[in-house]
């Protein structure tokens, strides 16, 4: 415990970047740091879902925190793992991409697909990863919005979306394609599954893996778009500060035009109305017609992130 803690230390100024709230000024950043980074790494807990490996490279201990993904492994037909974390407390580039490789080699003897979300501020890291074999895959942005109680927008006809819209938002997640998505953009995965991902995305989100699903419902227009959020309540007491997330989005372009900034701004009066006092969301840094929505609704960027993934087959 104590060298897992000494290697935070070595590593706070980028492990803080890590917390998917970093660019919100309200909630310190020590207590981002506490609360969002070492509490999880601290209680990772070493099992069938979760390995820590401990890498020694001329002296210098490297650790990797890496998440087995069962569901994800199951649904492509893939051994699938997410690093979620790498924590060491040197400064050699060469030294870390030896570490990288060897943790590699490990990983890799039974087949393996592994990715990581990795903050652009990380960049010693991300250098090294991509010198042992790992490719970018997709570069997101991260934009919030505070000030709810300022927001103010023509109001339009949406409605909560339920079960029985499945199979319609499914084929509209299947047919409104982002090539820009990890999904899309890996060449791991066959566009048709990549599809039918976001379709499945979508079923479970309105089976309960999203809190909320808004739909279009003007009438004499068929609802063919969509909008997910979680309101990450659970996290509210513990942080100090209410924060929601929007998630995934479709808009049919034949029959809903125009209306992805309308369930966006309706999201926003909807979250705001639950309590929420940020807002945020991601996109790819190519999605520029999203992006000019969010700022015309007044959110701001708030960070950058980049996709790398590795296999070895």
């Amino acid at each position: 415990m104590e060298q897992v803690i000494s290697l935070i230390s070595a590593r706070s100024k980028e492990l803080f970047f890590y917390s998917p709230y970093n660019f919100i000024r309200d909630f310190p950043n020590q207590k981002q740091l506490e609360n969002c980074v070492e509490k999880e790494i601290l209680h990772f807990e070493k099992g069938e879902d979760s390995v820590i490996y401990k890498i020694e490279i001329e002296g210098y201990v490297h650790e990797f925190f890496v998440s087995n993904l069962k569901w994800d492994s199951k649904y492509f037909n893939l051994n699938t793992c997410k690093l979620q974390y790498v924590l060491y407390s040197h400064n050699d580039i060469s030294i870390l991409e030896n570490a990288v490789r060897k943790f590699l080699k490990i990983i890799s003897e039974s087949g393996i697909y592994c990715f990581i979300e990795i903050p652009s501020e990380d960049i010693k890291l991300i250098q090294a990863l991509s010198g042992a074999g790992f490719k970018l895959i997709e570069t997101r942005l991260t934009y919030f919005r505070g000030n709810l109680g300022e927001f103010k927008q023509e109001r339009f006809p949406v409605r909560k979306a339920g079960l029985e819209d499945t199979k319609n938002l499914m084929r509209v997640a299947r047919e409104m394609r982002n090539d820009y998505d990890r999904f899309h953009a890996d060449p791991i995965f066959s566009e048709k599954i990549a599809d039918e991902f976001l379709a499945t995305y979508i079923e479970e989100s309105l089976k309960g893996f999203c809190d909320i699903v808004l739909t279009s419902n003007e009438k004499n227009i068929p609802s063919d778009s969509f909008l997910t959020a979680k309101y990450l309540k659970s996290e509210w007491e513990k942080n100090g500060i209410n924060i929601s997330k929007m998630v995934l989005s479709a808009v049919s372009s034949s029959t809903n035009k125009g209306w992805y900034k309308k369930l966006v701004s309706e999201m926003t009066y909807h979250l705001k109305d639950e309590g929420a006092e940020y807002i945020f969301m991601n996109t790819q840094s190519t999605n520029r017609a999203v992006i000019n929505v969010w700022e015309s609704l007044g959110y701001k960027l708030g960070g950058t992130t980049h996709i790398l993934s590795y296999h070895n087959f």
